[in-house]
């Protein structure tokens, strides 16, 4: 899933009416663990000026960055967070948090066919091959694509609600019209 797809599938699954405080631990803990993505792209495209061929063929998959991307997709961390923000702390805001990070994990696991992180890190070097991508056309990415864009406009319209600002909801519309324009773009507008 996108990275805003997390987001606000996240915030809708986790909030609470009488508590939109919440919702800021609900989106740190949707894009957290595509924020070392965003690192990865500033250095190596930016600052390094790998070519793009290169940049997800082979420096994406280097042990290196490969650890850096499995440290914040790792369940078994986020496991002893939720245990530590629930038992130990008795906190709602790093529960909120810990929840969303599991829930990011648990659709990526479901929809990165040969993109996986290792979620099982540092028990495990494992990483799911789903039989789908969110975004692979090998994959079934044609159909999970408009799959996706239908739950998050669905989970959109739970949510606008339950937002309390009205930047909040001009956010949430501005972020449907581009991910529904990005989707034109990537998935029906570029040649085969």
């Amino acid at each position: 899933m996108t990275t805003h797809s997390h987001a606000i599938l996240n915030i809708a699954l986790l909030s609470e009416r009488d508590k939109p405080f919440l919702h800021r631990y609900a989106f740190i803990g949707a894009v957290l663990p595509d924020l070392p993505l965003f690192i990865f792209f500033i250095i190596e495209s930016i600052i390094l000026r790998t070519p793009e061929n290169e940049l997800w063929s082979t420096r994406y998959f280097t042990e290196a960055w490969q650890n850096f991307f499995d440290i914040f997709n790792s369940v078994p961390l986020i496991l002893i967070l939720l245990g530590i923000g629930y038992y130990l702390l008795n906190s709602e805001r790093i529960t909120v948090f810990a929840w969303s990070l599991l829930i990011h994990c648990a659709f990526d696991f479901l929809t990165h066919h040969d993109d996986g992180h290792h979620h099982f890190y540092p028990l495990s070097d494992f990483a799911f091959e789903s039989p789908i991508s969110y975004w692979d056309s090998e994959h079934y990415g044609r159909i999970v694509a408009p799959i996706e864009r239908v739950v998050i406009l669905a989970a959109s319209i739970y949510l606008f609600p339950r937002l309390k600002t009205r930047l909040a909801r001009w956010c949430l519309v501005i972020v449907n019209v581009l991910f529904v324009a990005s989707y034109l773009l990537f998935f029906l507008f570029r040649s085969h």
